[in-house]
């Protein structure tokens, strides 16, 4: 049996403040995007738990641990222990998603983790079950249930579902860096130019069916904290700007997403980064619509 997930972009994201349980509020778009990892479920006496990333660097490779740590695996334990289940499993994670990238890729095998193992374990657990699970795992789990288009606030775990559009192609980005949310959140001085304001002005673009002017008018705090430590983040959105793309960080970075007006435009933007020496990893990938939704 095959689960497969999906991941997300962040279309603005203000942070607003610090919380006394040492989270911070924000104030962000979601946005689910086709981009996403497998699980494969086979009958096995014991849980047993793989993984691979053929498709990522090695470099990407050497970040991730299929064992106790891995954010799927604590979705299967929490399962275990919430219902009681005994039964084995022979369970592979194949990833496709690139790891601390601002795309919620662990948060996205977890969800896909509590889904597949309903099924897979015959479990009848129901949605709200389910999502109270996906809430003590991340705070982007909850949305990378469902995926579609919301609005999250608290941590990001309080949603509210927007109108998902048609698709859109995009050019996913990341550069040879990967970003701590932990590391980037300590940045924070309560100060910066974004706020509930910026992100009301990507609800209204999104509830008029126009992500580009969605991602025009968005702002996220984490380029204000990281920009200034690492300056090739600012030159590769502007590789972008430059050429006259649309583009916007998600999450806590590094990854750029560039919005495309057709698919093709992608093949030629690779070529100018291949020919510009840069060693980016960039993926060709669309939003979610409604038909993918149903």
């Amino acid at each position: 049996m095959e689960q497969l997930s999906f991941s997300k972009i962040n279309i603005g994201l203000a942070i607003l403040n610090k919380r006394d349980d040492g989270y911070h509020n924000i104030d962000t778009i979601f946005q689910s995007i086709y981009l996403g990892d497998s699980i494969y479920f086979a009958k096995h006496h014991s849980v047993v738990f793989s993984g691979s990333a053929p498709e990522l660097p090695q470099y990407m490779n050497d970040m991730m641990a299929y064992d106790e740590t891995n954010l799927a695996m604590k979705a299967l334990r929490a399962v275990q222990t919430y219902t009681g289940c005994t039964t084995g499993g022979a369970i592979h994670l194949l990833k496709r998603v690139p790891p601390a990238a601002g795309l919620g890729g662990g948060s996205s095998d977890a969800a896909a983790m509590l889904l597949g193992l309903n099924k897979f374990w015959d479990l009848r657990l129901t949605d709200d079950e389910l999502m109270t699970l996906a809430n003590g795992l991340g705070s982007d789990v909850p949305f990378l249930m469902k995926g579609g288009t919301a609005r999250g606030k608290g941590r990001g775990e309080e949603l509210s579902y927007l109108p998902t559009g048609r698709p859109h192609w995009l050019l996913v980005v990341k550069p040879e860096l990967s970003i701590s949310t932990a590391a980037a959140y300590s940045r924070f001085n309560n100060k910066s130019q974004f706020n509930s304001q910026t992100i009301d002005a990507v609800e209204k673009a999104i509830n008029d069916g126009d992500i580009k002017e969605a991602m025009k008018v968005s702002g996220n705090t984490f380029e204000e904290l990281i920009f200034p430590l690492h300056p090739e983040l600012e030159s590769c959105k502007k590789f972008f700007t430059d050429r006259g793309y649309t583009t916007i960080m998600t999450g806590s970075g590094p990854t750029m997403v560039v919005y495309l007006d057709a698919a093709r435009e992608a093949l030629t933007l690779q070529e100018e980064i291949k020919a510009a020496g840069h060693n980016w990893l960039s993926l060709i990938t669309k939003t979610h619509g409604k038909e993918a939704l149903a």
